[in-house]
């Protein structure tokens, strides 16, 4: 007989949706897992009720979403949950599905204005939150490093810091058929403001990268949880602004020494973070699912200041790279080596050991296929 399901979450690979199923298992609900991989994280969880593979939804966007319904029609959960960008894809066909299925994410249109970085950043300026310089051509550049991007891409994908004009030149013209962001570079270090809004409801929590994967930012590692009320104020000015509805995150440079904030883009769904709100008690998955079925939740949830947690394999990727790259900082070596003083690990838990081999075989398996550890 068919394990029961009461959400089907998507995009299960990485740890991202270990936590979401970690969370509403946690609170008794039977959680399926899917994605394009057979074994992952998610799959080899002991948490996971169920899980099955779908066809890509980017290379092959009607097979998935026709993948999608039957189980869907199937399985007959209450919630499904994307995590990632495959929400534009889900929310594109929304009429596919039935009416009854809750599915907690804007239209289509205002998730691809979010995720559009340009448009984000011009939206934030006008609302008076501060952004960085944004230039108008190459020559306007009188400082490097600078910061040049494509408007859409996640993960620090697409992200160059150019040191030199004739760097920033090369750039522009190996991007040239893409649109494309030039900027300021604000120093200081990352900050991401997880937010849930919704009729009414709004909650937040702010942390601190304290190791990123890559060079400049992105996608961290390890990180803490911070008092940072300004950043609050601003992530509510901003999503008030667009009249956003449900989970995100908004990120931004803050350099301590200038006492400068520039924000840097809206990620309209679960952050790569998630674990270090939940962890210090801002259970974010578990909110959206009562409000999204109940409208209501009444349940403390005050993120705990000082709150710090690990992204292991993240760790190890982020060593190896440096090391490739001849960037090696035995400061740096030190914080990626130590264990202690964590609240939790984005990726292992002593009572799932296995999951973790799971998250270690994608990776893998992606670094033997396209030679990169950045899926």
């Amino acid at each position: 007989m068919m394990n029961k399901c009461d959400v089907l979450v998507t995009y299960c690979w990485n740890r991202v949706g270990y936590n979401i199923l970690r969370s509403l298992s946690g609170h008794g609900l039977n959680v399926w897992a899917a994605d394009t991989s057979k074994r992952n994280i998610c799959s080899m969880s002991k948490f996971c009720a169920g899980s099955f593979v779908y066809p890509d939804p980017f290379a092959q966007e009607d097979e998935f979403i026709s993948c999608l319904v039957e189980k869907v029609l199937t399985l007959k959960p209450k919630v499904l949950l994307p995590t990632h960008d495959e929400s534009v894809v889900i929310m594109r066909h929304r009429n596919a599905f039935p009416k009854e299925l809750i599915i907690p994410y804007e239209e289509e249109e205002k998730l691809l204005n979010l995720a559009n970085k340009a448009w984000a950043t011009k939206i934030a300026g006008k609302v008076g939150v501060p952004i960085p310089k944004v230039y108008a051509s190459v020559d306007e550049v009188k400082s490097y490093p600078a910061v040049f991007k494509t408007v859409i891409g996640n993960s620090a994908k697409g992200v160059y810091f150019p040191k030199t004009k004739e760097e920033l030149l090369a750039l522009r013209e190996s991007h040239d058929d893409e649109d494309t962001l030039l900027e300021e570079w604000v120093g200081g270090s990352d900050y991401s403001v997880d937010c849930v809004r919704w009729d009414g409801f709004w909650k937040t929590s702010v942390y601190h990268a304290l190791v990123t994967k890559t060079d400049g930012g992105g996608t961290t590692t390890q990180r803490e949880i911070v008092y940072a009320p300004e950043l609050e104020k601003y992530a509510k000015i901003l999503l008030d602004a667009v009249d956003f509805h449900g989970v995100c995150g908004l990120d931004f440079r803050y350099d301590v020494a200038t006492d400068k904030v520039a924000f840097v883009e809206i990620n309209a769904r679960f952050t790569g973070g998630i674990a270090t709100p939940i962890a210090a008690g801002f259970d974010i998955p578990w909110v959206v699912y009562k409000l999204a079925t109940e409208g209501k939740y009444d349940e403390t949830c005050d993120a705990r200041i000082g709150t710090r947690t690990k992204w292991i394999l993240g760790d190890v990727i982020t060593l190896v790279g440096r090391i490739v790259n001849i960037k090696f900082d035995s400061r740096e070596l030190c914080q990626v080596a130590h264990f202690r003083g964590f609240d939790a690990f984005d990726d292992f838990r002593w009572d799932d050991k296995c999951a973790i081999l799971g998250e270690m075989g994608y990776y893998l398996s992606k670094l033997v296929k396209n030679g990169k550890l950045n899926p």
